[in-house]
């Protein structure tokens, strides 16, 4: 079986950037089996932070964390930054980021997307999940023997 997983990183080789100041994700594909990843494409979205400002406001302000980083668009209505890149991303299974914050992680689990903060090489992250998901796949299917 395989699944995708989508990298924010600054150089093709470390999971370094932040959720909210991507403004390119790495798409891999995994194949679960063998453990063997490709890089298929890099997608584009519109960054929710740039140059210190979160939603226009100084990301150290207690606004900033409601206006785009950390939360929403402010007005509690529409979509936010941070819904616009996870549909963007809504194919993948994983988002691996150096940080996130909970609007976004929760605007990703709306298409069953699941985070990862982790500063690691691409390919250790990627192997990472990579064993995890194996791990709960044989605890599934010892459940289900015992």
């Amino acid at each position: 079986m395989k699944y995708k997983v989508a990298v924010a990183t600054s150089d093709g080789k470390t999971v370094d950037s932040h959720f909210g100041h991507a403004q390119s994700f790495l798409i891999y594909e995994v194949d679960e089996e063998s453990g063997a990843f490709e890089d298929i494409e890099e997608r584009d979205v519109t960054s929710a932070c740039s140059g210190g400002e979160c939603g226009g406001k100084p990301a150290e302000s207690a606004e900033a964390e409601t206006a785009g980083c950390g939360g929403h668009n402010g007005a509690g209505t529409g979509s936010s930054p941070m819904d616009e890149i996870a549909k963007a991303l809504s194919d993948v299974d994983y988002v691996l980021v150096a940080r996130i914050g909970p609007h976004a992680i929760r605007a990703l689990a709306k298409y069953n997307v699941t985070a990862y903060d982790i500063v690691l090489p691409i390919d250790e992250a990627i192997a990472k999940i990579n064993d995890f998901r194996r791990k709960i796949k044989e605890r599934k299917q010892n459940y289900k023997t015992n």
